[in-house]
């Protein structure tokens, strides 16, 4: 089930809240687990035949489970079996980060069904593997060739212009930035984008208040 971007603001302004009260460490590092992928077979100059493509289900290990996409096609990912792997947190810059802004910013929050997720993983890699390229998945070092073997004509088509779709509203998106997005690394495996939704202002009220509070409840809690 997909986490709506209110959820999202309201668990972000929640820990922005707590590392305040509780002067919380920067966090680094993350242990997770993959467990499935939404999504459907497609074949790409970077996949190999009918690779299942989508949005990869992860949980943490404090049992909170997440989305992400890959943002590398040099390693596999860590299968089930292999269990919780540790994942340095960074961040992306330069074309990468504008672009895959604006995907997320354009496209993230409509994604509904397991092609709409496939296509915007294909997307994905067509900003991180060909970041200078044509935003569209026909030319370049990265390219969609077909869903599968059975696929027709016409149900690759209609995926590819789905995925150009979402790389030209990216490439022309210049609004403020919906989402924080995150990179998680891995020397052995697959490295993946995270999205968090940027609070609304109103969350900011609703963060500057609970911080207003907890100061206040501190002052009155101290020795007089």
């Amino acid at each position: 089930m997909k986490t709506s971007k209110t959820a999202l603001s309201t668990a972000l302004v929640a820990a922005l809240c707590l590392a305040a009260a509780g002067a919380a460490h920067a966090v680094t590092s993350t242990d997770i687990q993959y467990l499935q992928t939404n999504g459907i077979t497609v074949t790409t100059s970077g996949t190999e035949d009918g690779y299942l493509t989508g949005a990869m289900q992860f949980v943490n290990s404090q049992g909170a489970s997440f989305q992400a996409f890959c943002v590398e096609l040099a390693q596999g990912y860590a299968p089930t079996s292999a269990g919780y792997q540790s994942y340095s947190i960074g961040s992306f810059s330069g074309t990468q980060a504008s672009l895959l802004q604006g995907l997320y910013s354009t496209s993230y929050a409509t994604l509904s069904t397991p092609q709409d997720y496939a296509a915007f993983q294909t997307a994905v890699w067509k900003i991180t593997q060909d970041p200078g390229s044509t935003p569209n998945v026909d030319s370049g070092s990265f390219q969609f060739w077909y869903l599968s073997a059975v696929s027709t004509d016409e149900q690759d088509s209609a995926f590819r212009a789905e995925a150009n779709s979402m790389l030209q509203a990216a490439a022309s998106y210049t609004g403020a930035p919906e989402y924080t997005l995150t990179r998680l690394s891995n020397a052995s495996y697959q490295d993946y984008v995270t999205a968090s939704a940027v609070p609304e202002p109103e969350s900011y009220a609703l963060m500057l208040g609970g911080l207003g509070v907890i100061g206040f409840v501190a002052r009155r809690r101290q020795p007089r």
